[in-house]
């Protein structure tokens, strides 16, 4: 905004007492901005502290454990009651007195941190024998509502962590119940499903920000399994259990449902949907055909890679979204450098690898430079 007024005053749309009256509210309003963001900061962090300290004091405490099982099921009313009284007392703060709105938010936040302690507690206290995705799963599954209620990125971000860590643990346990392989499958079925999710018109309509997340977030395993892919491609890959192929097959449903729910108008999702869809019909053929063509497979997740940077700077900068730029030049940068590495290194001097291999980065890094600069000044 500086710029904007230096420019202004240049051009004489605005006078010197009006840049210098201008220069002064964009001063405070970044200080504002910056003291918002380190209120925020110190309350997240005093909430995760406050949520740990809770949970490991009344576990580690002999005296006090003693003290709480003289009352039949006290310790889990004692973490219930202070799960419950955050979040009680983040909406009065947040939403009802107003005073303390980022404080407010914070004890909301450290709630979800507590129900994952609460039902370890119950767990402990009555001999469940759970395995850890179901914990996962259910922590996942109570503080989601909580995300979209209060419409918490934070919230929402530990919800996805969840459920990626929820769906590590069941394979793994599928592996140590069954002697089950699941090589590249759980990154890339992580990054599908929260994809599928990100893509449903309903949460893209009324949550985009959090629809957002998803996709950026489920990209990202993708696009890691797509790499590996563009350098080998082994038997080992080949799982044709109904554990891998099932829910990609159900996943497929969901997409194609979504399809048909879509409004006529809306043909970016149609186009992501597509996408998704051909992306899981192409990873259940790599898993159930025991002769696929390597090259075919590499030459795939090239095109499926060139496809996702092309996409994501084309939309990024469209919608003039700085996220969505920010991730497809870390793709971008990730994939030109493996290429690079892998080809060059082998094919030419030493001394012009890292030359000619620096000289491009320095080209990429301006280019990215100048979109971006475009796009921070309308964030601004």
């Amino acid at each position: 905004m500086e710029k904007f007024v230096q420019m202004w005053l240049e051009s004489g749309i605005i006078d010197n007492d009006t840049a210098q009256k201008m220069r002064a509210d964009i001063s405070a309003e970044k200080a504002r901005v910056q003291r918002i963001r380190l209120n925020i900061l110190i309350y997240t962090i005093a909430a995760v502290f406050i949520g740990i300290g809770v949970i490991t004091f009344i576990s580690a405490n002999d005296w006090l454990l003693a003290l709480l099982n003289k009352i039949p099921s006290m310790k889990v009313i004692a973490i219930f009651a202070a799960t419950a009284g955050a979040l009680l007392g983040g909406y009065k703060l947040a939403y009802e007195s107003n005073k303390f709105p980022k404080l407010g938010h914070a004890l909301i936040f450290l709630s979800t941190i507590l129900i994952g302690g609460t039902y370890a507690l119950v767990g402990q206290t009555y001999n469940i024998n759970a395995h850890n995705s179901s914990l996962m799963f259910l922590w996942m599954a109570s503080i989601l509502p909580v995300a979209y209620l209060f419409r918490n990125a934070a919230i929402n971000i530990v919800a996805v962590i969840l459920f990626s860590l929820g769906v590590i643990f069941y394979y793994m346990e599928l592996a140590l119940d069954f002697g089950l392989t699941w090589t590249i499958f759980i990154p890339v079925f992580i990054g599908a499903i929260l994809y599928t999710v990100g893509n449903i018109p309903q949460i893209v309509e009324k949550y985009n920000d959090f629809s957002l997340t998803y996709k950026l977030v489920g990209l990202a395993p993708m696009f890691v399994t797509l790499l590996i892919l563009t350098c080998s491609v082994e038997k080992s890959y080949q799982l044709n259990s109904p554990h891998y192929v099932i829910p990609l097959i159900f996943l497929i449903a969901v997409n194609l449902i979504s399809f048909l729910w879509i409004k006529s108008d809306n043909n970016l999702i149609k186009i992501e949907t597509t996408f998704i869809v051909s992306f899981l019909i192409g990873l259940i053929t790599m898993l159930l055909v025991p002769h696929v063509s390597i090259p075919a497979v590499i030459v795939l997740a090239n095109i499926a890679i060139i496809t996702i940077i092309s996409a994501g700077f084309n939309y990024g900068y469209k919608f003039e979204n700085s996220r969505i730029i920010g991730l497809t030049n870390w793709f971008l940068i990730t994939y030109l450098a493996l290429n690079y590495c892998r080809w060059g290194w082998n094919y030419m001097e030493k001394a012009t690898f890292f030359i000619v291999g620096g000289l491009c980065l320095l080209a990429l890094g301006m280019f990215l430079e100048k979109n971006r600069k475009k796009i921070t000044k309308k964030d601004n």
